[in-house]
């Protein structure tokens, strides 16, 4: 491994060098100085990017320029190819942490069990906090500082809103202040295919002893454990397991623990145990603070009406609102101009049409949304029926779509085959349903949290 990855690194740096004649100094800072040489396979350079978009943006900017400095290196021609997820530092200071650890790692570890970087560039410092992750922000740094406290921790919310930014703070600071600790981080998926590959090659010895033996285990995406019986079986002794220990699990979803349709009850009851909240999309002002924190990290920067224009327009998550930054910059750096407010509307054109588009909640779709989670026709929904297991899920939908669009009494009536004074009586009756029923509180507030995402 060791050899490959010197390699790569040989063959990169000619690479380098011959690019660095070929452009500005700031164009190859900004795009090309933090790329990761990973390893040569076959006469193909394999290199490590920090994500998708950066991956792509190279591929369309510079593919002509990458292909000719890789030629004739030593004899060889070569090839090259992306992995996303790596950072210069991290490598540096890990080279282990894209190889799974053996089964019951020693203490220097450091917590990198799960064959996946933890990217320290995600810290509480470059967390920015607002209203609406406040308490989430707050909870996620006791866990850091006094693992067990909060135990287990639970974060929820939408997707690219945070949630893993501060999985991979707690990873951070807790190494920071315990170099010896062991941090197991992953995605449910991830767990999922470690748990298969040690069913199919009978090593179910060390999958248990990669998600106990640690000091702090933080799993991504745990909703993904709906309907999977045997993996529940082994997450629910994981967590009984590290819980009695005292060791910290936090865990983060886009549902609270009741939501998770296909999830064994006793699990819902274990992870309802401890703290649960809630990350809700940033608002303007922690939009335009994200922007520019973000900002610093890169060479050229944008006048504040054009952050302010982004912050304005791009509201859905943390990583749109990153990739439109980026764009920007990108474009400023490759074409070495100046982003013009025109400009920045022609470059985020498309992309805030679908952020428009997004938000565009049509009846229909509500409609259909709420007999899906009642598990009811949407005919029904439509119908004059009026068994209560219909008509509260009817009431439910005219609520949120006068809620969730502009439409006028009358014109929400009319879809629904009623009259105004009809929806006018669900506006009263639904808020009455949530505070009598907690059951249906959480139904009300998951469909519109899926309505808006």
């Amino acid at each position: 491994m060791q050899s490959d990855h010197s390699s790569a690194a040989r063959v990169w740096t000619c690479v380098a060098d011959r690019l660095k004649t070929q452009m500005q100094e700031s164009t190859f800072q900004q795009w090309f100085a933090n790329i990761v040489p990973l390893k040569v396979e076959d006469a193909t350079l394999v290199l490590g990017v920090a994500d998708d978009f950066f991956a792509d943006w190279l591929r369309d900017m510079y593919d002509e320029v990458l292909i000719a400095a890789l030629t004739a290196i030593d004899g060889v021609t070569y090839q090259y190819r992306f992995e996303v997820g790596y950072l210069p530092e991290v490598l540096e200071k890990e080279p282990e942490a894209a190889v799974p650890e053996p089964a019951a790692p020693p203490p220097e570890a450091r917590g990198r069990q799960a064959g996946k970087t933890i990217a320290n560039r995600h810290t509480f410092e470059n967390f920015v906090v607002g209203e609406e992750n406040r308490y989430a922000f707050a909870a996620a740094h006791t866990a850091a500082e006094n693992p067990g406290v909060y135990n287990p921790l639970y974060i929820y919310g939408g997707t690219g809103i945070g949630k893993t930014h501060l999985l991979q703070a707690v990873a951070t600071e807790y190494l920071n202040r315990n170099p010896r600790g062991v941090v197991r981080y992953a995605t449910c998926e991830e767990i999922l295919n470690s748990y298969v590959e040690s069913l199919q090659k009978n090593t179910q010895a060390e999958f248990r002893a990669s998600v106990r033996e640690v000091d702090m285990l933080l799993v991504d995406d745990v909703h993904m454990l709906a309907n999977k019986p045997q993996l529940q079986q082994q997450f629910f002794d994981t967590f009984n397991t590290l819980y009695h220990r005292n060791r910290q699990i936090i865990l983060t979803s886009d549902k609270q623990p009741c939501e998770i349709k296909g999830l064994e009850e006793r699990l819902v009851s274990r992870f309802e145990s401890g703290v649960t909240t809630e990350i809700s999309p940033p608002g303007f002002e922690t939009r335009l603070a994200i922007l520019k924190l973000t900002q610093q990290e890169h060479l050229i920067k944008l006048d504040e009406s054009i952050l302010q224009f982004i912050a304005s327009n791009i509201s859905s998550s943390v990583r749109r609102l990153k990739g439109a930054l980026l764009r920007l910059v990108a474009f400023a750096s490759a074409m070495s101009t100046t982003i013009t407010m025109n400009r920045a509307e022609e470059l985020l054109h498309s992309l805030i049409e679908e952020e428009n588009a997004s938000k565009l909640i049509s009846i229909e779709v509500i409609q259909r949304k709420v007999a899906e989670h009642f598990d009811i026709r949407l005919n029904d929904i439509l119908s004059a029926k009026r068994p209560r297991n219909i008509a509260e899920p009817r009431m439910v939908a005219m609520y949120l779509c006068r809620r969730l669009t502009s439409y006028s009494f009358p014109e929400i009536g009319a879809a629904f085959g009623k009259n105004h004074a009809t929806v006018m009586n669900a506006m009263k009756k639904v808020p009455e349903l949530c505070d009598r029923s907690e059951g249906m509180r959480r139904s009300v507030a998951l469909i519109e949290r899926q309505l808006r995402s």
